[in-house]
């Protein structure tokens, strides 16, 4: 089997799974209706290779008829591109809906495999963080996803927004290590003692929300300023750059086909170890985003 994404521009780091996994990814998270076509486009132009949607997100069809109508015009095949989407557990028929999410995410998508698929938080979107059921849920959902991993509809499993603790209940029962945990993750939360427990385990550490939704006090933060100054770049690559050069995967998201352009070009921004230190020296244990996996039982 030819692995193309082996040799994804940015670089790409090789799952436990077997399979390489682009390390510079494009979030479509509030991309939706035409935009996507527009966006997905400058995605590919740009030379990003990894499309990460969820159920949560409500785009997939609309992903899949970009990919379906882009993917020939740039002289790529589905072979050439990486495709992760997310599910929530389900507090009701968990195990029947988790498959049912499987196969419509497969037809929305257009195509006959995903590579990797994630639980996209570890508790359903309606229950509460102390429910005793939650480690229930999040069990059935992460075996439908072995099952259908064994099935040949996915080929790489995982998890998002898990803690040690659900990382750790997660070794009692599965058949297969997740393969990433995908996480909120910039200077301000800077997850060390999570993104060492991950690499100790074998789990790729995918950050999300790497600019913090531009939250002032992260992009106004002076050391993040004078090093870009520094590299005459910009805030936004400095940041993504931190993860980057961690082999941290990144999944910048926009609408804005300038600025998707623009985030691709982290590629080319190199930070010392020194000064990746000295952003992770930022880390304030300061979440922006509302995923809080370390309240949930």
């Amino acid at each position: 089997m030819s692995d193309s994404l082996a040799n994804a521009v940015g670089g790409s780091q090789k799952l436990n799974s077997g399979f390489s996994i682009p390390l510079i990814g494009f979030g479509t998270y509030k991309v939706t209706g035409e935009n996507v076509e527009i966006a997905v486009d400058a995605a590919l132009t740009a030379g990003y290779r990894l499309f990460d949607t969820a159920k949560y997100y409500l785009n997939e069809k609309e992903l899949g008829d970009a990919l379906k109508t882009l993917l020939p015009k740039h002289g790529l095949t589905r072979a050439d591109v990486f495709l992760t989407t997310k599910f929530f557990p389900e507090s009701k028929d968990c195990r029947e809906a988790c498959r049912k999410f499987v196969d419509e995410s497969l037809e929305r998508l257009q195509t006959d495999y995903i590579d990797m698929y994630l639980v996209h938080y570890p508790k359903p979107n309606d229950t509460e963080n102390d429910d005793v059921k939650n480690p229930e849920y999040r069990k059935i959902a992460y075996e439908v996803l072995e099952e259908a991993q064994a099935a040949g509809k996915i080929r790489s499993i995982g998890v998002s927004n898990y803690e040690i603790v659900h990382l750790e209940e997660l070794k009692t029962y599965a058949k297969i290590p997740p393969c990433a945990n995908q996480l909120e993750y910039h200077p301000h939360f800077a997850r060390v003692p999570l993104q060492k427990y991950c690499k100790e385990n074998g789990i790729f550490f995918q950050a999300f929300s790497s600019l913090a939704r531009h939250e002032p006090k992260l992009i106004e933060d002076p050391v993040v300023v004078e090093l870009a100054m520094k590299h005459n770049t910009s805030v936004p690559l400095v940041l993504l750059a931190w993860a980057l050069r961690q082999n941290v995967g990144i999944v910048p998201k926009s609408v804005t086909p300038s600025r998707i352009i623009d985030n691709f070009k982290v590629k080319d921004v190199e930070l010392s170890p020194e000064e990746i230190q000295s952003l992770t020296a930022l880390d304030r244990g300061q979440h922006y985003i509302r995923c809080t996996g370390w309240l949930v039982k």
